[in-house]
Formats: structure tokens, C-alpha cells, sequence
């Protein structure tokens, strides 16, 4: 877990790794503008990515943030905008 409220690069770094980690198809690249779901990130998969994530940051997620956001990139920029002081979403 960061120490602080974690950065736009640092989010995106952390979710990049672990996506390489967790993907065990060496065809299927893993890049910040890539959508999870050509990453073969299904709903359940996601599930588990959200979770390890919010683990890491310290901080609850809604369980369709991916959906929401689907490319590494679009969920880094707006976890680290929803933690700047005074904004609650």
C-alpha cells in the first residue's frame, strides 16, 4: 500500500504490473490504452483486479470502475482525480 494518495503514473505502473503478472497469454499485450477486455479481462477477472487494487490503494472502488474506465490509462487518471481534496467522486 502507498504511503500517500498514490499518483496518476504510480496507479497506472501498479495496474500494468500486475496485469502482466496475471495474464498468462504471452500473445495478449498488456499497454495503458489497451481496453481490459482485449486484455481478456471477463467480469470475474476484473472482479479480482478491482479487489487487489483497492487492497493496494487503501481505499473502496465500485465493482464496475473497469467498465467504467477500460483501459489502464482512463482508470489511473480517474482514481488519482477522485483523490485530490475536494473531490468525493
Amino acid at each position: 500500500m502507498p504511503s500517500a494518495a498514490p499518483s496518476e503514473s504510480e496507479i497506472r505502473d501498479w495496474c500494468l504490473d500486475y496485469l502482466r503478472r496475471t495474464i498468462d497469454d504471452a500473445k495478449i499485450a498488456v499497454a495503458p490504452d489497451i481496453a481490459f477486455s482485449e486484455m481478456g479481462l471477463d467480469s470475474a477477472r476484473s472482479a479480482y483486479f478491482i479487489v487487489e487494487l483497492e487492497e493496494w490503494l487503501g481505499a473502496e472502488l465500485h465493482a464496475e470502475i473497469a467498465f467504467d474506465h477500460p483501459t489502464i490509462a482512463e482508470l489511473a487518471r480517474h482514481i488519482a482525480e477522485r483523490q485530490q481534496p475536494g473531490n468525493a467522486g
